[in-house]
């Protein structure tokens, strides 16, 4: 109970009270079956995102709509830019897919050559483009008018694009950069609750699709009831706490700022800028398992990055919190790295 978890990237202002309220009120619905189509449920989120019914299907956290999805296409050749959330590869093997990877490159920040990474879908016949925006570990964001020069290319070698947003609340104003905008048959996105609303546990995520044959199919695979009763009214209630999401929003907005410029000063380690609630580190004068375990001491857990691929021992990821916890954070880090400009 002593150690604060940086190693998990969740919104540090908990799960939220409106919701906690009406969970104890809630308990006499456990004698019911959840509705297996989530009717309301699915109507809240396709309102949330300014769509309709029929381009929600919603699943027992974001892992689930990914073998969904997965299981409905069965891609069998693929591309993932990488280094990226290790998820996507055991999901990609369960359906016997060959997986290449696009390598987001350190001299680039992590952005992707836009011109490179198509000039890859045009000279190979892959069947699914699959990417997290914004990037876990990385915390790079990919621009839309970038991604709309990937969609076109995509569009043209009939190669399907798969867009994890697990992360997107985190980015501002994010409801102008999500690629659901596009409304493209091609391009299906995957969300979670787990992240913004700090609810891990519950097991809550949803697909965003515009091919009717892929969603139908989905359906069809999809086990009943996987969301159960108080997944259910978590998401019915936690899209409606305005109050939550703007708290939500500012201090993402303020912490990613103090945290970047707190760490730009550190002699031994450079911060990549991020868009998101974790930040990725590049140390010098320490590896990362030393430097995890440094921290572990002093009751701070960190992530390891260095088994993303990619990435090697030079690499860790912080989350980001509230003020008091990352300035315990900070002391900790310039105990360890011996300096801090």
């Amino acid at each position: 109970n002593n150690i604060l978890d940086y190693s998990s990237n969740i919104n540090p202002l908990g799960v939220p009270q409106k919701f906690i309220d009406i969970a104890k009120e809630s308990f006499d619905k456990l004698v019911n079956y959840p509705d297996p189509y989530y009717i309301d449920l699915r109507k809240k989120i396709a309102e949330f995102n300014s769509l309709d019914l029929s381009n929600i299907i919603v699943g027992n956290g974001a892992t689930e709509i990914l073998f969904l999805y997965l299981k409905a296409l069965k891609p069998k050749k693929v591309l993932i830019l990488a280094p990226c959330f290790a998820e996507y590869e055991r999901a990609l093997k369960s359906v016997s897919a060959e997986i290449n990877y696009f390598e987001l490159k350190e001299s680039d920040n992590f952005y992707p050559n836009i011109e490179n990474l198509k000039k890859e879908i045009e000279t190979n016949n892959y069947d699914l483009l699959l990417f997290c925006n914004p990037n876990n570990p990385t915390g790079q964001f990919i621009k839309l008018e970038d991604i709309k020069k990937v969609v076109e290319v995509c569009g043209n070698k009939n190669t399907k694009i798969f867009v994890d947003e697990a992360f997107i609340e985190f980015i501002e104003n994010w409801q102008e950069k999500t690629v659901s905008l596009f409304k493209n048959k091609n391009v299906f996105i995957m969300r979670a609750f787990t992240k913004f609303f700090a609810i891990p546990g519950l097991r809550l995520g949803y697909g965003i699709g515009f091919d009717e044959e892929i969603l139908n199919k989905m359906w069809e695979e999809k086990e009943p009831w996987t969301v159960n009763t108080f997944a259910n009214l978590a998401g019915l209630v936690m899209l409606d706490d305005k109050e939550y999401i703007e708290k939500s929003e500012k201090w993402i907005l303020e912490e990613k700022k103090f945290m970047y410029k707190e760490l730009s000063e550190f002699q031994y380690l450079k911060a990549y800028k991020t868009e998101c609630n974790f930040i990725l580190l590049k140390i010098q004068n320490i590896s990362s398992a030393s430097l995890r375990d440094k921290m572990i001491e002093k009751n701070i857990l960190i992530r390891d990055a260095s088994n993303f691929k990619f990435l090697d021992y030079h690499f860790v990821r912080l989350a980001i919190k509230d003020r008091e916890s990352n300035i315990k954070v900070l002391e900790a880090l310039a105990d360890i790295m011996e300096y801090r400009g």
